[in-house]
């Protein structure tokens, strides 16, 4: 039988190319216990193809078969009864609220309204969550949060070229974006057809929801000048942007 409890290392284990990390452990204070996930072979008293792994040490040096969630999906609901009264209208009820969270990888990332009955809308709730979790712009399983991972990205909403500006919305499923080449963004085609008057400043940020149709997550084009803000996201990125030893910096350029 072999010792898996003391210093294992699996064979075969992919540690290449993009780290996934997973919660190994309760959390301890609010704060997640991470380790890295990969792909190996099973031990020697099995014959399956490969086993999922994760590093619990810290350093590499110890694995731990690993059987658990990938991505950890907390889903709260409140309900409540109201009493409304109205005299004007002759109007004394009870109604029905209520309020859910979606939290991905102990992030909230979405929030709503219950209707009367709330575990009808569970289907709803796990629509959106099924969808988050496949989102474009986020992968759960790294070690930088969503919020990081989305301020400053580059989008397109509908054909105009945006940036994320806001991730304080976040929790309701939302960021707001700014026009890049524009200092508003082209009226909405509703208002075009209806001849609405708007006022262009509400057009100089928007929020929409992440899970918005007319958004488009993957654009690396740079609109003009536009300065590049994704580094604000991967602090890695500084360091390969940043100029080699012998390379001229852009003073010595200029």
């Amino acid at each position: 039988m072999t010792d898996r409890n003391n210093g294992y290392v699996p064979d075969g284990l992919l540690v290449g190319g993009k780290p996934h990390f997973v919660e190994i452990a309760p959390m301890r204070g609010g704060v997640r216990v991470l380790g890295r996930e990969t792909i190996g072979a099973p031990d020697g008293d099995n014959r399956d193809h490969h086993w999922r792994w994760a590093d619990v040490s810290g350093d590499g040096s110890h694995w731990s078969r690993f059987d658990g969630h990938h991505v950890q999906v907390d889903i709260e609901l409140h309900t409540a009864n109201r009493r409304e009264v109205n005299a004007w209208k002759g109007r004394d009820e009870i109604r029905a609220e209520g309020t859910w969270t979606l939290a991905l990888a102990r992030q909230q990332c979405w929030e709503g309204y219950l209707r009367r009955d709330p575990l009808d809308q569970l289907i709803d709730i796990r629509s959106i969550a099924m969808r988050m979790l496949n989102h474009d712009a986020i992968d759960w399983r790294s070690e930088v949060t969503a919020a990081d991972q989305l301020m400053g990205r580059r989008v397109y909403y509908d054909r105009t070229p945006a940036v994320v500006s806001s991730v304080s919305v976040l929790d309701q499923g939302c960021v707001m974006l700014k026009p890049v080449g524009f200092d508003v963004f082209p009226p909405s085609v509703h208002g075009l057809d209806h001849d609405d008057e708007d006022d262009p400043f509400e057009r100089g940020e928007v929020k929409v929801e992440l899970l918005y149709e007319r958004v488009w997550w993957w654009r690396d084009k740079p609109a003009g000048d536009e300065a590049d803000l994704r580094q604000r996201r991967h602090p890695e990125a500084e360091e390969q942007a940043a100029p080699a030893p012998d390379s001229p910096t852009n003073e010595q350029e200029a």
